[in-house]
């Protein structure tokens, strides 16, 4: 009987690689200032009602997704990136891969941001108003992708339960969706952002279908490559371009200098004209490097 392949991982892609090294670094810094005893990062870059509604700190959407809550919070969300993220990038390319990912996570946010405004208590004073943190929703934007393009994948679910992709999204879909009626029917004290897990699908089903409707969903040959290779065609264009042009000035002043020698002589040459002569010599015979293909 036919059995799905199983993996986990693989090598870091470039994204992915300064994804896990910015949210690390981030949250030694935050790590390092809560030690002080400041919350500065979560007042100012978590994504709050206060913050976002009342003092108008926009960036809370983008921003927040960089924080986590803790070491089990910023180490679940990596892995979970690592596990699914590189095998997307290869196959979408680094550019369209950064978009869907930060696209997600700025969905997500919005999102959380529509909850919070609907369960906003008038009485909070900002400092304390509870800030939502992590990359959850990006990661479940790129969990939810992994599963619409590879849907019989399966992986071992805590390590140890073989699952098929597609389930293991409608399980957190479930979930997700019931966190959240919970959280819009009163206070909850589970400490997670359902909302951002839902947000997260929700934008990332949105983005996918968007990108396969343009034509984006391809392998990395295709966009990303194409930029590349037609910016580097342009490159070998102009070089060429540049090649017959010095030809052609080359050819006017060997024909020049050669009847000035056949009249009177290689001595009747200054030394500026054998300088030209020399020039005009390598760039009418070029290298083979310069060699018009």
């Amino acid at each position: 009987m036919y059995r799905t392949q199983m993996r986990i991982g693989g090598p870091l892609t470039p994204i992915v690689k300064n994804i896990i090294i910015i949210n690390v670094v981030v949250f030694l810094i935050q790590t390092i200032s809560q030690d002080f005893g400041s919350n500065v990062l979560s007042t100012y870059f978590g994504l709050s009602h206060s913050g976002l509604i009342v003092n108008k700190y926009i960036w809370q959407v983008f921003t927040y997704m960089f924080l986590h809550g803790g070491w089990f919070h910023i180490i679940f969300n990596l892995l979970a990136l690592w596990m699914f993220g590189g095998e997307l990038e290869r196959k979408w390319g680094s550019r369209y891969f950064l978009k869907y990912y930060l696209y997600s996570g700025i969905g997500a946010g919005f999102f959380i941001a529509i909850v919070n405004y609907l369960t906003y208590m008038p009485n909070t004073v900002f400092g304390h108003d509870p800030s939502t943190l992590g990359a959850s929703g990006a990661i479940l934007g790129i969990l939810l992708a992994y599963g619409l393009t590879w849907p019989n994948k399966e992986i071992l679910l805590y390590f140890v339960i073989p699952v098929k992709i597609k389930y293991l999204i409608l399980g957190y879909g479930f979930i997700s969706f019931y966190g959240t009626l919970v959280s819009l029917a009163g206070p909850h004290s589970d400490n997670i952002s359902h909302i951002g897990h839902l947000g997260g699908l929700i934008s990332g089903y949105i983005l996918f279908k968007y990108m396969k409707n343009n034509g984006m969903r391809n392998s990395s040959t295709s966009k990303t490559d194409g930029f590349l290779n037609s910016y580097l065609r342009k490159k070998r264009l102009k070089r060429k371009k540049n090649v017959i042009e010095n030809r052609i000035i080359a050819k006017k002043i060997i024909d020049t200098l050669l009847e000035k020698i056949t009249k009177s002589g290689m001595n009747s040459l200054s030394s500026k004209e054998k300088k030209d002569l020399e020039w005009a010599r390598k760039n009418y015979y070029p290298d083979k490097n310069d060699t018009i293909h």
